[in-house]
Parts: C-alpha cells; structure tokens; sequence
C-alpha cells in the first residue's frame, strides 16, 4: 500500500514538470530546424528553413505555438543570407 502512494507521488511531480516545461526560445528552435536540415542531407536555405517551420505549424499543439513559429518565419523571410 505504501508503494502505491509513491508511486501516485512521483507520477504528479513528473506530471507537473512535463506540464511547466518552459517553451523554447527562438534561438533553440532554429537550432532544432538546423540541425535536423543539416542530419537530413538536404542544403541549408531559407526555402528548407520555412518548410520545416510551416510543418511544425501544421503539427503545434497551441496557438502559442503556432504564433512562436509564425514569428520565426517573419524572421527568417526579414533576414539577409
């Protein structure tokens, strides 16, 4: 019986921590998008840039999601290479 409480204690503070995971920031993001371009094979250029942020548009989960890459995708067509 006394296991069973632990492990319903530690199940919510995995929980909470899962749920107050700190988004990520910009620069983290592109990171992500670089890296998985760069693991690919596939050229690194703002076209693959914007096509993988466009998808993980497709797949956010939240609207603050979807607003943090929309932000980067006006980054990225405001930048010079």
């Amino acid at each position: 019986m006394r296991q069973s409480e632990f492990s319903k204690s530690k199940m919510g503070d995995a929980l909470f921590l899962l749920n107050n995971v700190p988004a990520l920031s910009q620069d983290e993001t592109m990171g992500q998008i670089v890296v998985e371009i760069l693991r690919a094979g596939e050229n690194l250029d703002r076209r693959e840039i914007l096509k993988k942020l466009v998808g993980r548009i497709e797949l956010a989960a939240s609207a603050e999601d979807v607003k943090h890459f929309e932000q980067l995708i006006l980054v990225v067509l405001k930048s010079e290479l």
